[in-house]
């Protein structure tokens, strides 16, 4: 029997590392992000390497056709497969949009589905991750980020709170919304710093032995590690009361 199951975290929480390695295990098969402003991650075989841009596009709107006119059919379809373990992520905007919310409630009402929550325990870092990305910084591997590429912004502190308040916020709501279904909390530390062990944890979640030396990570960490490399006020950040330590913490 297959066992379904979701990805829901804040933007830059390590889904993407995270869906890329549980994909490349035996038995899962995990679908990128089905409920955006497009279909990204649609796991059927198709070769964006080897397509050519005419068949990319053409493949991208006739997904996002197929999503829009009906969700839930779009989303049994993905979940309709007969490996061990099927799911697809979703990132917080997306799981609260009440555009999604039949669909979603319909997943969650129907049993047997298991949820893997992404958190990220240092709300400056993943504020910082967030404004260099925006700034067309470095992602990830897979994306092309590379760790030497300069890069430097500004965190404006007042903004940063407000950001850390919305996303705690939507993560009671996610909380609120997953009572009652079966969820296995994981954070981007542990996944950062033994992406192994991690995602063994969650394929036994998932009921999947794998050993963890069988895992192989799917990207490589990028960027700077010292948060002094690419915060350009840096100082700032160890004189206020909200932000000094999280910019000392690892």
């Amino acid at each position: 029997m297959t066992t379904r199951f979701i990805i829901v975290g804040a933007p830059r929480t390590g889904s993407t590392l995270l869906v890329r390695t549980l994909n490349a295990i035996d038995g899962i098969r995990c679908h990128g992000e089905l409920l955006g402003d497009a279909v990204r991650g649609y796991e059927d075989g198709f070769d964006p390497v080897t397509a050519s841009p005419e068949q990319r596009q053409q493949r991208s709107a006739r997904l996002l056709r197929e999503r829009d006119g009906d969700a839930g059919a779009f989303i049994r379809a993905a979940l309709a497969d007969t490996s061990r373990a099927t799911g697809f992520k979703t990132v917080y905007h997306q799981f609260l949009n009440p555009r999604w919310q039949p669909v979603l409630a319909a997943l969650l009402a129907g049993g047997g589905l298991r949820a893997i929550h992404l958190v990220r325990a240092n709300s400056l870092r993943r504020y910082v991750s967030e404004e260099i990305a925006k700034a067309g910084g470095p992602i990830h591997s897979g994306a092309g980020g590379r760790a030497d590429v300069p890069m430097q912004v500004h965190v404006d502190i007042d903004d940063f709170r407000a950001s850390a308040a919305h996303s705690e916020a939507e993560r009671h709501r996610v909380d609120a919304l997953l009572a009652g279904t079966p969820v296995l909390e994981t954070s981007y530390e542990q996944l950062a710093a033994d992406t192994p062990a991690t995602v063994a944890a969650v394929c036994a979640f998932l009921g999947i032995t794998v050993a963890p030396d069988a895992v192989q990570p799917a990207l490589a960490k990028v960027g700077a590690a010292d948060l002094r490399n690419v915060v350009s006020n840096y100082d700032e950040l160890l004189a206020h009361d909200d932000t000094r330590a999280l910019a000392q913490r690892d």
